[in-house]
């Protein structure tokens, strides 16, 4: 790139930038900057917090990071006198004393294995017991573009199928010989469960293939495993899980399962893969003289987690007892050993963003006629938990809330990987907007903000009936169950999610000025609307 520019190519330049409407800005939003930005996502996403996992120390660091910020800022604590809102949540996990997968020979001793298991399906861990013959049934794959099909020539009714995660790839593991990126994801086991479901196998069990390097679920896919390893409930409420009577049970195993069963056949796991990869020809058989036998047992235990929340009063004598709620999620998945998924973009971003809006809203000449309540919550990576409680048990009143804009996954840009329809990613002055149009005069006022930015709004991601369900995934949905209208903000579903990619380098802090710059304009106009947002779709009628 060349370093000095002309004179003429100055002037030229000038005189074009001097043609372009200015941006407008609005006061206060200044105050809203990429460095402030930069600074609480550094703190929030860095190693100290250890991915800020629910119930973990590093999350409790996190909050009241959080909490001392709203003090400093002159924040009002919303709980009494307390930035904190706790709640209880009941967590369904397996006794490991008690749950073991037996491999039993016909003529021999039995062995035990210990190792984690982890139930895809019913989701979350149950009681149960499952005995029978093992079919090893290669990668699970029906792929009749290369006349391929691991359940050919197989007797699958009311066995047991060992099947292992990704597909054929070459000698090093790196290239995928089927089309295809997604068998190294988990859309990959979501791929093969549309053709296993319907093998009338009694259970499917799940193991990593030798090529990935990996053992076990949990070390290839920690996020996931951290959903799976428990089912949860707020206290008092009824569980989610649920079973589906007669459908197979979807289970991940470790390595040291596959192992033990093909004892004896002469084939190890690692010597079956690079057979099915290099001749591309299925190898499924019935494990011979041996029986697994799988026992469940499951324990309940009480978790205490938190909601932080804080408000700025405003000025009306009577609008001030409405509210704007400005919300995103404090937690994330965590990690295990040295691979930490800091959560930067996930959702640190929405964090600082709120930290930022707190900032600009408390230092306005004049304060806006209607309240503003800053929500960070917890519980969203397992199951939108504090956001559920918070409008379960508002700290003001529901029907007093105006409208909930949330903010999650705002930091990112879309990058080289992100090209599928499973990772749509927005450009360095674009965002997702996500709404199902509740309100008219809401999506007229992020219009209004659209136009007055440089930043462009795409709405491709809304409504209730797109396949990736976005409008249902980030705790704004616990306020459209309510009838409040909502927008939520997010940059898109990059290539990082869920994994230790999501670091703060990849953030652009340019962008993320832009968007929260625009929350705060569409938040400024809702407080200071003299009459409340008309709500003429609201979801009690859907």
């Amino acid at each position: 790139m060349r370093k000095y520019f002309s004179c003429l190519t100055i002037f030229i330049l000038l005189l074009s930038s001097s043609a372009l409407p200015a941006q407008k800005k609005i006061q206060g939003s200044d105050l809203i900057t990429s460095e402030d930005l930069e600074s609480y996502v550094s703190f929030l996403a860095s190693p100290l917090l250890q991915g800020r996992m629910n119930g973990e120390l590093g999350l409790e660091i996190a909050q009241e990071f959080i909490a001392s910020n709203a003090k400093i800022l002159g924040l009002k604590p919303a709980n009494g006198s307390s930035f904190f809102q706790p709640y209880t949540i009941i967590q369904k996990k397996f006794d490991s004393e008690k749950t073991k997968v037996q491999v039993i020979p016909g003529g021999g001793d039995t062995l035990t294995i210990t190792k984690p298991i982890y139930q895809l399906m019913p989701l979350g861990p149950s009681d149960f017991v499952i005995a029978g013959e093992v079919v090893f049934a290669g990668y699970g794959i029906k792929a009749d573009k290369y006349s391929y099909n691991d359940l050919e020539g197989v007797e699958t009714q009311g066995k047991i199928l060992l099947v292992m995660l990704r597909a054929p790839t070459s000698d090093d593991g790196k290239e995928f010989l089927f089309e295809g990126t997604q068998w190294s994801s988990f859309n990959g086991i979501q791929t093969k469960l549309s053709v296993l479901l319907f093998s009338k196998a009694k259970a499917i069990l799940f193991v990593t293939d030798p090529k990935s390097g990996y053992s076990s679920f949990d070390e290839m896919f920690p996020g996931f495993a951290g959903e799976l390893n428990a089912s949860k409930s707020l206290k008092g409420e009824k569980s989610r899980a649920f079973d589906f009577p007669g459908m197979a049970r979807i289970l991940f195993v470790h390595r040291e399962v596959a192992d033990e069963l093909l004892k004896g056949t002469g084939s190890t796991l690692e010597e079956l893969q690079y057979r099915i990869d290099r001749e591309l020809k299925p190898h499924s058989f019935l494990i011979p003289d041996k029986q697994l036998k799988i026992t469940e047992v499951t324990m309940n235990e009480e978790k205490t987690l938190s909601n932080i929340a804080a408000y700025i009063e405003g000025r009306d004598p009577v609008l001030k007892n409405e509210f704007i709620i400005f919300s995103g999620h404090i937690d994330h998945i965590g990690g295990r050993g040295d691979k930490i998924n800091m959560g930067a973009d996930d959702d640190a971003s929405g964090c600082a963003a709120l930290l930022s809006l707190a900032e600009a809203f408390q230092n306005l000449k004049s304060r806006p006629l209607r309240s503003l309540l800053f929500l960070w919550v917890s519980g969203e990576e397992i199951g939108l938990f504090g956001s559920e409680y918070y409008t379960k048990n508002p700290l003001f009143p529901l029907e007093k809330t105006v409208a909930d804009l949330n903010m999650d996954m705002i930091g990112r840009v879309k990058g080289i990987a992100d090209t599928s329809s499973q990772t749509p990613m927005t450009g360095p002055e674009k965002v997702f907007v996500i709404a199902d149009y509740q309100s008219k005069e809401l999506m007229a006022l992020a219009e209004e903000a659209d136009k007055a930015s440089s930043l462009d709004f795409d709405y491709s991601l809304s409504g209730r009936n797109h396949p990736l369900q976005l409008f249902s995934r980030s705790d704004h949905y616990n306020f459209v169950l309510k009838d409040i209208p909502i927008l939520f903000f997010t940059s898109g579903l990059h290539s990082d999610y869920h994994t230790p990619g999501d670091v703060k380098e990849k953030i652009d802090f340019e962008k993320m000025e832009l968007i929260t710059r625009s929350v705060f304009r569409i938040g400024l106009s809702i407080a200071n609307k003299k009459t409340r947002l008309v709500v003429d779709n609201p979801h009690s009628k859907w």
